[in-house]
Formats: structure tokens, sequence, C-alpha cells
């Protein structure tokens, strides 16, 4: 049986998944909206401080890998456990935990 995404090494997933760059794609500020419009019907019963559009695709005119990044921020009172639990009930694998900070991604696949 293949390993979980989540316990794969960074070089197992680079193998797996590895980085394109292309051109800047307008639709990626439309992917963001999408995005966030979801997380934040998904966490309302949570304090989320801000979400926000990071990474290459953020930024206009340059190439980029063609993944939109998300930064999640929310209040210090919340178990983030509680966070990513809602959000793994919602299509995203969590793929590292810290202290102050998990890593979940969606749309990948161990196929």
């Amino acid at each position: 049986m293949e390993k979980e995404l989540s316990e794969m090494t960074l070089e197992e997933l680079w193998e797996r998944f590895p980085i394109f760059l292309a051109a800047h794609d307008d639709r990626w500020k439309d992917s963001f909206c999408e995005i966030e419009k979801t997380l934040t019907g998904r966490l309302s019963d949570y304090p989320v401080e801000r979400i926000s559009h990071i990474g290459s695709t953020a930024i206009q005119d340059i190439w980029a890998k063609n993944i939109v990044d998300v930064l999640v921020e929310i209040s210090q009172s919340v178990d983030m456990k509680d966070v990513a639990r809602i959000l793994e009930q919602n299509g995203f694998t969590v793929m590292s935990f810290e202290a102050n900070r998990i890593s979940l991604n969606q749309g990948y696949t161990e196929n």
C-alpha cells in the first residue's frame, strides 16, 4: 500500500508533484476569491482574523507555480486542531502540524 500524502517526505512529494512555472493567469485571483468564500462559510463558527492570497500566484505579472496558496489566520483563542478537523471534513489534507501552524492541501491525492 502506498503512503498517505501526509506521511510522505518533501522529496517524495516533489517527485510526485513536480513544480512547473506558468505565465501569470488572472483566473488565480478568481480561484482565491472562491476559496476564500468557501473557507469563510466553513469556518463561520470560528473567529477568523484574516484570509490572504499569498505566494507567487498573488503577485501580478510574474511567472508562478500554478497553485493558489492561501493563509488563514485564526484567533489565538481557537484550537487549531478543531479548525483543521473542519477543513479535513471538507476535502483538505493535513500535511504538517506544528505548535502554531498547520499546513493543509486540497486537490492532491495519492493517485
